[in-house]
């Protein structure tokens, strides 16, 4: 008697097409994605929107979400009140998922405290930058109007190699 294996989501053709592989460093430079401006709503209430020419210097995108243990490192290090952890000349911006998916008021609770830092809360964003799960994190260089970099993080070391890799 053969024992059957249960089938997962690998077996499914549909599941497995949709895959693709966990970026980490430089984006390969004969493909470079564009960068797409964020739009979306703050945690407090109003539109906003991050017009990505208009930004200077490198910009770190970080995709957070609100009940997830990996993001909480990444919360904490964006507060006002600590070292920025960020290299020179890298600026940040938080995007959530949009209110229709999270609580704009657990964002605002996990956002206390980042206030020179925009949060954005954008599905838009997240399909714009191919975002599957989180804590993510896109370079963007707007001169070029390009993502240069990409790293699932699991703590400010592995978004810091991401960055050295990436640099122009």
């Amino acid at each position: 008697m053969t024992r059957r294996r249960p089938e997962g989501p690998l077996s499914d053709p549909a599941f497995v097409a949709g895959l693709r592989p966990i970026p980490s460093g430089p984006v390969a430079a004969g493909s470079p994605q564009p960068a797409a401006d964020i739009v979306g709503e703050r945690p407090t209430g109003g539109r906003v929107e991050v017009v990505i020419g208009e930004l200077e210097g490198l910009t770190l995108l970080c995709f957070l979400h609100v009940r997830c243990d990996g993001c909480g490192e990444f919360w904490t290090g964006l507060r006002d009140d600590g070292p920025p952890p960020l290299p020179e000349g890298v600026s940040a911006v938080v995007v959530t998922k949009g209110p229709g998916s999270v609580d704009p008021e657990e964002v605002g609770h996990e956002a206390e405290g980042v206030t020179l830092v925009p949060v954005v809360m954008s599905d838009e964003a997240w399909r714009a930058y191919r975002v599957t799960g989180y804590p993510f994190f896109a370079l963007v260089d707007p001169e070029a109007g390009t993502v240069i970099g990409e790293t699932v993080g699991l703590g400010w070391s592995d978004v810091d190699a991401m960055i050295g890799a990436s640099r122009p």
